[in-house]
């Protein structure tokens, strides 16, 4: 006589109840995970131009997450070639509230007040639920290039 321990079909049903209770659990925790536990998509922000005026640089973007954006930071240092003991500009709003889909513009001054060629990236960007997004190797922002323009005015 056998006994419901050895009847393969037993088995069949324990391992299929046990697979069953897992495969329902685990779309449940995707959904119900924190974001820091997801999969991130890359840059929260495009950065769509810089301009370089005579006082200062003109950064352009736009909010690409669906949360506002509370706390923006951006690297913004000399271009190689002008070196300059100017300490590096301070570029960021640390109080804002930018909305998805929206273009933004802000202006931030030359480090030391002269106009030279300036880089810009983004060093982190805190969102509305709390989460900091930092550039890392596989999830990084566009860099701008910004060059002050060489306007000339014609006195007579």
């Amino acid at each position: 006589m056998r006994t419901l321990l050895n009847d393969p079909r037993f088995g069949l049903r324990r391992v299929w109840k046990s697979c069953g209770l897992a495969l329902a659990l685990v779309p449940s925790l995707i959904i119900c995970s924190p974001p820091w536990a997801q999969a991130s998509g890359g840059c929260p922000l495009t950065l769509i131009s810089g301009e370089g005026g005579r006082n200062a640089i003109t950064v352009t973007f736009r909010n690409d997450e669906k949360l506002p954006i509370l706390r923006l930071e951006f690297n913004c240092k000399l271009a190689r070639g002008s070196a300059s003991k100017a300490s590096p500009a301070v570029c960021s709003e640390e109080n804002a509230m930018f909305f998805s889909a929206t273009p933004y513009t802000v202006n931030y001054g030359y480090p030391g007040g002269i106009a030279k060629p300036m880089v810009v990236s983004v060093k982190s960007v805190t969102l509305a639920d709390g989460h900091v997004w930092k550039p890392s190797r596989r999830a990084t922002c566009r860099v701008l290039r910004i060059t002050p323009s060489q306007r000339r005015t014609d006195q007579k």
